[in-house]
């Protein structure tokens, strides 16, 4: 009897989660379309009506992305598939192949300063070009609602992430040594099993030198390209041509780890 009823929650919760990737689907290109519209529309008031439809439908995409990594979380422990719990673990866990190959999705997690600048940055990148990319799930701590326990959701996220950004910049490194995901990073060194790469934001120097876990970031392959901050303009014309690079290397970071899966 209960692994029948089991089956059954299980069952309720994959029939729960169709509903909303499709839901995310239909939204994701209704926010496409907004964008596009509210990139060519002149009239302010209308430009205005634009906007607030783009906010309505990001807090929805939020919120359904929420869900969907509750359900995936109960699914895993109905599978007895070991999850985080709401406390601090010891151990990485990453998400199943079988549960990644079911919902097609490479989980990125972003560690950022939360300096005005960054956060602008931040959110141009996200918003206008790493949203676009399929299969791909953003998180970062930007996204936490209330009600949610900060470090439990860093940890949670970062646990399940296949894919960590550090955005470089002189703020970054400036938290450094306060920024939670960073020192739950350091704490489990060998445990660090995601794909990790550095955003080059805004020039510092020596940034090579910082270590992340048990490596140095000078080690890793940087986006958008070795040594070229994206707001360094006599490499870059303006930030789009940056985040087209970053785009579309974090697509082939995507590419290589499903291939591994």
């Amino acid at each position: 009897m209960a692994k029948s009823s089991s089956t059954e929650q299980q069952q309720r919760l994959q029939q729960l989660r169709q509903g909303l990737q499709d839901d995310r689907e239909q939204r994701s290109e209704k926010l496409k379309r907004l964008r596009r519209d509210c990139a060519i529309e002149a009239g302010t008031a209308v430009k205005f009506q634009l906007e607030k439809q783009i906010q309505y439908e990001e807090a929805k995409l939020n919120d359904i992305d929420r869900q969907l990594n509750d359900i995936e979380a109960q699914l895993q422990l109905l599978c007895h598939t070991k999850i985080i719990p709401n406390t601090i673990s010891e151990t990485k866990v990453h998400q199943t192949p079988e549960i990644l190959l079911s919902t097609g999705a490479i989980e990125v997690f972003i560690s950022y300063s939360r300096q005005k600048d960054d956060e602008k940055l931040l959110n141009e990148l996200v918003d206008k070009h790493l949203s676009n990319l399929e299969g791909i799930k953003i998180w970062h701590e930007g996204k936490t609602i209330g009600g949610q326990h900060k470090k439990v959701e860093i940890e949670k996220h970062l646990n399940s992430s296949h894919i960590i950004l550090l955005l470089i910049s002189p703020n970054f490194f400036k938290d450094y040594n306060n920024k939670v995901e960073i020192n739950l990073a350091r704490a489990k060194e060998q445990a660090i099993k995601a794909t990790v790469v550095p955003v080059l934001l805004t020039k510092i120097f020596g940034w090579e030198r910082f270590t992340f876990a048990n490596f140095k970031l000078g080690d890793l392959e940087p986006l958008p390209q070795k040594d070229k901050f994206i707001t360094d303009r006599r490499v870059w014309k303006n930030n789009n041509e940056a985040f087209y690079f970053i785009a579309d290397g974090l697509e082939k970071v995507k590419t290589k780890i499903l291939e591994k899966t």
